[in-house]
């Protein structure tokens, strides 16, 4: 199969042809405008306010749709690693860890309102550990 003349595919004769044949002249380009560097720093600070607004404005514009944002931080007890048996608690401070739990689990995860306990628990385990040192 061949291929067909004309246009291209377009309907309309060719784009940009005059009738004459000729090509119609390029036209000139725009002059180059030189920025000087406060004007590049202003053009630059403008751009970034004008992102800033527009970041707040659609942050502001989804919280009046959807209902604001809540943060909810979670505390996780985590098990630090054991570092030569140090951070175990003997056995006969048992009851005061326990105390220390049910402290923390009472008041959410709240250690100033269960400091006491918590002074407790290292006060037991550093008698202890002086004591096999010892």
């Amino acid at each position: 199969m061949g291929r067909r003349s004309g246009g291209g595919g377009f309907s309309g004769g060719g784009f940009g042809r005059s009738s004459g044949g000729k090509a119609a002249p390029a036209p000139t380009p725009a002059p180059v405008q030189s920025q000087s560097a406060a004007g590049g720093l202003g053009s630059a600070f403008a751009d970034g306010m004008a992102f800033g607004s527009g970041n707040a404005v659609g942050h502001r514009v989804t919280d009046a749709v959807l209902g604001p944002r809540v943060f909810r931080h979670e505390v996780t007890a985590a098990d630090p690693a054991p570092s030569a048996g140090s951070s175990t608690v003997p056995a006969s401070c048992g009851s005061t860890l326990t105390a220390f739990q049910e402290c923390l689990n009472s008041n959410g995860g709240n250690l100033s309102k269960c400091q006491f306990y918590m002074d407790m628990v290292c006060e037991c385990r550093r008698s202890s550990t002086t004591g096999l040192n010892a």
